[in-house]
């Protein structure tokens, strides 16, 4: 193990051009200051935190690329507006064989929120997003989309303070389901048309594009689409 002075070596690489990539072990509801507390872990989780904890200044960053997958998931207690505990929460479960790589615990599986990931992508400064997972909807006939909160009776397009504090109800958008298998997709033009309704859906009321697709498992199953 070669043990260095990690912010004179980060900075010392960022000034002869070279990339480097910093990685978030866990999604931004979890950030210890704006995840849903208190159900969030012990620090934070969104890309502000590349600036404590790897010394390397907020202007360095160039890109900050989040991750979604094409539905909603959650490990564990807390709040989920969106979570489906019937038959379509199970067969999400399943086909995207949503259980814990360690424990093998269930997570627990709903629609899209669209509140949450707007929220997620303003305070991470998102400049493009992945998209992964499309593949587990491929057997859905209709998709929902939520778009907003009703929040104690009140519509609402931001996330409140301690949702857990709230009665939230989400209000959805329903889409087409391509219903037919995009795995074996290895183009933009491949992809199912109403996949690409439901994305640009998506990109419109993020002010955010998917720049990538993950269709499947494999490494080489990610597809690049045109912005």
């Amino acid at each position: 193990m070669n043990i260095v002075n990690g912010e004179y070596f980060l900075n010392e690489q960022i000034k002869k051009g070279k990339k480097v990539l910093a990685e978030g072990a866990q999604g931004s509801m979890l950030d210890i200051d704006f995840g849903t507390f208190p159900f969030v872990t012990s620090s934070n989780t969104i890309s502000g935190a590349v600036c404590v904890g790897l010394g390397v200044a907020p202007q360095k960053i160039r890109d900050i690329i989040g991750i979604t997958k094409a539905y909603c998931t959650r490990v564990g207690s807390g709040p989920f507006p969106t979570e489906l505990e019937n038959e379509t929460g199970e067969a999400l479960r399943k086909t995207g064989n949503e259980f814990g790589a360690t424990t093998g615990r269930p997570r627990r599986c709903g629609w899209i929120d669209l509140v949450a990931l707007n929220f997620a992508c303003m305070i991470n400064g998102v400049t493009k997003l992945v998209m992964t997972k499309a593949d587990v909807l491929d057997a859905f006939k209709e998709l929902e989309v939520c778009t907003s909160y009703l929040v104690n009776g009140k519509e609402s397009t931001e996330i409140p303070f301690r949702l857990d504090r709230n009665l939230i109800e989400p209000v959805y958008r329903k889409f087409p389901g391509w219903d037919i298998p995009s795995s074996t997709a290895k183009s933009e033009s491949e992809l199912p048309g109403t996949m690409k309704t439901y994305v640009a859906f998506i990109n419109q009321y993020l002010g955010v594009n998917i720049q990538y697709i993950s269709n499947g498992p494999g490494r080489d199953q990610i597809i690049s689409l045109s912005k």
